[in-house]
């Protein structure tokens, strides 16, 4: 830094160039008292330009920028964390919708095929073909159908909400198209190959070790002492010596220039507690470096494991669902033929409306598993992409 200053004033003369209040830019002036009495003062001027600059400062501003920018690193990779952890909510909650509609869509199935039972077993009970419990069964069935179809629609509602708030619109309400999500299931490829150095989660967490570490090294250059480079040219004027104007004037030139060390010993004890808390804090944030790279890992594993088992689900449950509806088919007219009871029937239309839903929800389940495998790999981009195209 530098500057420019002056200074004018009036004071006793028993000293030897005046008394001059301290100022940046005059260094000091002493020496032998020149009288025993209070006079009526003297004039003292001065006019100084001076400069002084603190060398090691460069080495803790640098360490100070350096803190800025691993912040601002540690911004950026927490900004993407957070971006991946949206949009995986959204498209969770867009499956759970999904789901809840095709949960729906069974139930309603249930309901209409209790509704045909029911109005097949109330003529014949009416004419004494078939005893009277069967239209009580007929009626219970149709009732428990009609429940659960409530309660689908009730958990589709509370998804639909999700899903919008998830998407940060509660204002409007949105359908779920599923388009090709639910088609059949090929084989499943693996999202491309990605380091989990690169994961959001990692690089946030090695932004945090970064930030840790340059908070370290800014706490250690406090160890350095302070160094200034001084130096100042001024004139000085007094009424002692016979400047012009009995002082009024400076035009006594003097300079000088030299070197400051400032160590303040005091301080090391409070710098180095700092030091331990700040070598503290990047053990924790290496710690938490390590333990979040096994969870990705760890995630991966077991998304492809979710991913292979749901895929082996899904190529099952087709058969199952065709068996199902075969069994029920035969039930019916097997009721019909009075070879039959209406528990057959019952227990028929159940596992039907499961089988249905089983083979709907292995499929979700499937997009789920990869959904949850691109959100292991840390980038949901070829998923969503894949989801797009399949629905065109």
């Amino acid at each position: 830094m530098a500057g420019l200053s002056a200074q004018l004033n009036r004071s006793t003369g028993n000293t030897a160039p005046g008394t001059f209040f301290p100022t940046t830019g005059f260094p000091a002036i002493a020496g032998p008292v020149l009288g025993r009495t209070i006079d009526g003062g003297t004039w003292q001027t001065g006019l100084s330009a001076w400069a002084a600059w603190d060398v090691l400062s460069f080495a803790r501003q640098a360490a100070s920028v350096d803190v800025s920018l691993a912040g601002s690193a540690q911004a950026e990779a927490a900004t993407a964390a957070r971006r991946l952890e949206v949009a995986y909510g959204a498209a969770d909650a867009f499956l759970r919708l999904i789901e809840a509609e095709q949960a729906v869509k069974s139930a309603q199935a249930s309901v209409d095929r209790a509704q045909v039972f029911a109005a097949m077993v109330k003529p014949l009970v009416d004419q004494s073909l078939r005893p009277g419990v069967d239209i009580a069964r007929a009626d219970a069935e149709l009732s428990v159908a009609q429940t659960q179809l409530a309660r689908a629609e009730q958990t589709r509602e509370v998804a639909r909400a999700q899903l919008a708030e998830a998407m940060g619109s509660t204002a409007t309400r949105i359908t779920a198209v599923p388009g090709a999500l639910l088609g059949p299931i090929g084989p499943s490829e693996p999202p491309p190959a990605r380091s989990p150095d690169r994961h959001p989660f990692v690089q946030e967490s090695a932004a945090a070790v970064a930030v840790a570490e340059q908070v370290k090294r800014r706490v250690e250059v406090q160890y350095l002492p302070r160094l200034d480079l001084v130096a100042a040219a001024w004139l000085r004027g007094s009424g002692l010596y016979g400047s012009p104007a009995a002082g009024l004037a400076p035009d006594i030139p003097n300079w000088a220039a030299g070197a400051v060390v400032t160590w303040s010993v005091l301080d090391i004890p409070t710098i180095r507690s700092r030091a331990r808390a700040a070598a503290a804090d990047q053990a924790s944030a290496s710690a938490q470096r390590d333990e979040t790279y096994l969870a990705v890992v760890s995630e991966l594993r077991s998304a492809s494991a979710l991913l292979e088992g749901a895929t082996r689900i899904a190529g099952n449950t087709p058969h199952a669902l065709a068996s199902a509806r075969a069994a029920e088919q035969q039930a019916v007219a097997r009721y019909q033929a009075a070879l039959a009871p209406a528990v057959d029937v019952a227990d028929a239309e159940r596992l039907l409306a499961q089988a249905e839903l089983d083979d709907a929800l292995a499929r979700i389940e499937v997009r789920r598993a990869e959904l949850l495998l691109a959100r292991a790999a840390g980038d949901l981009g070829p998923f969503l992409a894949s989801a797009q195209v399949s629905s065109r």
